[in-house]
């Protein structure tokens, strides 16, 4: 039996944190009442719990939760299967194998820096080893690339797709490099899909200012966004943001 793709854990240091952290937090409703002239104890019985909870639920979202995203993301575009797709941030493949599946004569290619930290095993070698559990190897390709500078010539690409990569890009001025790069390497016509939590509205308007004037973005499911809307304290609301690039809009943001 051929075995399944394993598309890691993602932010395990701040899983072990969150872990070491609620046990630190029941630590203390256990053994100190009063702290400072605190009520550490029931500070404690709320903060453990939020904790324990938080860390369960970024490994569900790492076993189990990615896997819907990566269907609702990709079943969002008409595939025809004979595409050029790009993923940018492919990590260890997710929507990179998904697209690939989805197509017979095209190709699907990601790029990636690959940082350490991001998931567990996080490396080339885990995409083209997951590629060839899901057998798609030979319509699988993966480049070192930076979301700002891709390393692809204008108009390369019929759909980009991005998980989780937009709020990685630390200023305004990087997000809005990776929007240029999206559109840029889209044909005329060619359609976008990214989730993220965070930095999606002014995403959005970068694509819209860029060449993709019908750009837009949508909730992830009524119950489960604001489930993790109240999880997170608002900090974490997932949106997919989706456009097509203008037939008229060519840019050339960089010299290949």
């Amino acid at each position: 039996m051929r075995q399944q793709p394993n598309y890691g854990i993602d932010s395990p240091s701040i899983i072990a944190a969150e872990l070491i952290l609620s046990l630190v937090a029941f630590g203390v409703a256990a053994r100190l009442p009063h702290l400072l002239g605190l009520p550490a104890r029931w500070i404690g019985l709320i903060v453990g719990p939020y904790l324990l909870l938080g860390a369960f639920g970024m490994v569900y979202y790492s076993k189990v939760g990615k896997l819907k995203l990566q269907n609702r993301l990709l079943d969002s575009i008409p595939w025809r299967g004979g595409e050029r797709a790009l993923d940018i941030g492919c990590g260890r493949g997710l929507l990179l194998i998904g697209a690939a599946q989805r197509l017979t004569s095209g190709k699907a290619i990601g790029v990636d820096v690959w940082l350490r930290g991001a998931k567990s095993g996080n490396r080339p070698e885990a995409v083209l080893e997951n590629a060839l559990r899901a057998g798609v190897a030979e319509r699988v390709e993966v480049l070192g690339g930076d979301a700002r500078r891709l390393p692809f010539k204008d108009a390369t690409f019929d759909i980009v797709v991005s998980n989780f990569v937009l709020h990685e890009l630390k200023t305004g001025a990087e997000r809005e490099k990776m929007s240029q790069e999206v559109v840029r390497v889209l044909k005329p016509g060619g359609r976008l899909a990214l989730i993220d939590f965070i930095f999606t509205g002014e995403c959005v308007e970068e694509l819209q200012k860029n060449g993709m004037s019908g750009a837009r973005r949508s909730r992830i499911g009524t119950l489960s966004f604001w489930f993790q809307a109240i999880l997170t304290l608002g900090a974490n609301q997932l949106y997919q943001l989706t456009g097509t690039k203008d037939s008229s809009t060519s840019i050339t943001n960089q010299p290949r």
